[in-house]
């Protein structure tokens, strides 16, 4: 999401530039340069979006295995503690209308599993599963699945906590060459001009954003590495 906004921010500043100094003949590169900023903007909203309604979900499907938990322990049956518990949300769809029409719980759990943020329907299929064929409880086995998927979440927010750090110096980094340009326009320069103006001086504007973008990725890629192993 950095490199996006980076690159967005890059090629906006550029399409500002031309046109402000640029006469007509540049107007389509201009046009072009505000489209691609505009679209990565658009991107990484959209990104922010998606995580941030990710874990909505993960929370509002942690509360309600915990309150289909709840149920049960108040003598309901499983299906109708499910159907009780998911009534507000739909997090499992699919499960609901297999109670109603009769289908495979466990299976209709494991599709709507595969949800954004309701990864915790896996466990409730297990749990459903090893409670209908073996007779064991399953309210206790949910409220430990909630327990752990709490745990899960503590430890993921402390991974981001220590992984705030280096994420912080490598964006630190990657606007260093801004404040380089604002430096140069501070002591009477233009460096802009070189920049944008000539083929040298855009190849090595290229080239930098490039380079500032890959390692973004390259900080970005480690992070998830260390992220995806929870």
């Amino acid at each position: 999401m950095t490199a996006l906004a980076v690159a967005g921010l890059a090629a906006l500043s550029a399409a500002l530039f031309v046109r402000q100094h640029a006469g007509r003949r540049h107007h389509v590169a201009s046009t072009a340069s505000t489209s691609l900023a505009v679209d990565l903007v658009r991107r990484l909203r959209g990104r922010l979006t998606t995580r941030r309604s990710q874990y909505r979900r993960r929370e509002t499907a942690r509360d309600a295995v915990a309150a289909m938990a709840a149920e049960l322990s108040a003598g309901h049956s499983a299906t109708r503690a499910l159907e009780r518990a998911f009534a507000r949300d739909d997090l499992a769809p699919r499960s609901r209308a297999a109670i109603a029409w009769g289908g495979d719980v466990v299976e209709a759990l494991r599709a709507d599993a595969r949800m954004p943020g309701c990864g915790l329907l896996l466990a409730v299929s297990a749990c459903w599963s090893v409670a209908h064929g073996t007779g064991a409880g399953l309210a206790e086995s949910l409220r430990r699945a909630v327990s752990a998927d709490r745990e899960d979440d503590e430890v993921r927010t402390q991974l981001a906590a220590h992984l705030a750090a280096p994420r912080a110096t490598a964006r630190m980094l990657a606007g260093l060459p801004v404040l380089g340009l604002i430096l140069g326009i501070a002591m009477g320069g233009d460096p802009l001009a070189w920049l944008l103006g000539t083929p040298l001086g855009f190849g090595c504007l290229t080239c930098g954003i490039g380079l500032t973008l890959l390692g973004l990725l390259w900080t970005s890629r480690i992070a998830a590495r260390v992220e995806a192993l929870l």
